[in-house]
């Protein structure tokens, strides 16, 4: 089995206890905004290039609120990634409209907070982890999902 890896920067865009969440066409899951980190680029750096080529509009990076490592299984090649989550910001937004993708490929659109375990939102933990987050819970995020079984919400 060959092998992959995936470092990459995410953000939260929060408005109204909605959270904007992107799919991929064809594909069951759903995950936050923000795609790979190249090399030599930092994370804050990445995330601002990969909202503005998903989304067309410029963020403003609030805070880091931590790292989540998660593996999955496409094609029987095993992938695993280390994610940098950040809160981020945009006045344009607004929870009225889910925003339109400059990706043919993506969709985007607004999950109340509640709807989050209902949605396959990818890596797992992220669900719970935003949850807290809007109740309160400022802790700095860690979580990984390397030592769990994978099953087939993390198989394709």
């Amino acid at each position: 089995m060959s092998n992959s890896f995936h470092h990459l920067a995410r953000g939260i865009f929060i408005k109204d206890n909605k959270v904007l969440l992107a799919q991929a066409t064809g594909h069951p899951n759903t995950f936050l905004p923000g795609g790979h980190i190249e090399f030599g680029e930092s994370a804050k750096d990445a995330l601002i290039r990969e909202i503005d080529e998903e989304l067309g509009i410029t963020c403003t990076v609030v805070s880091l609120l931590g790292l989540v490592e998660h593996k999955w299984e496409k094609k029987g090649i095993l992938h695993c990634e280390i994610n940098q989550v950040f809160e981020v910001t945009n006045e344009e937004l607004t929870t009225g409209f889910n925003p339109e993708s400059r990706e043919s490929h993506l969709k985007f659109f607004w999950c109340n907070a509640d709807d989050l375990d209902t949605i396959n939102l990818q890596p797992y933990p992220f669900g719970n982890l935003i949850k807290n987050y809007l109740n309160g819970n400022k802790d700095v995020w860690w979580e990984s999902t390397l030592n769990s079984e994978i099953d087939d919400t993390n198989r394709s």
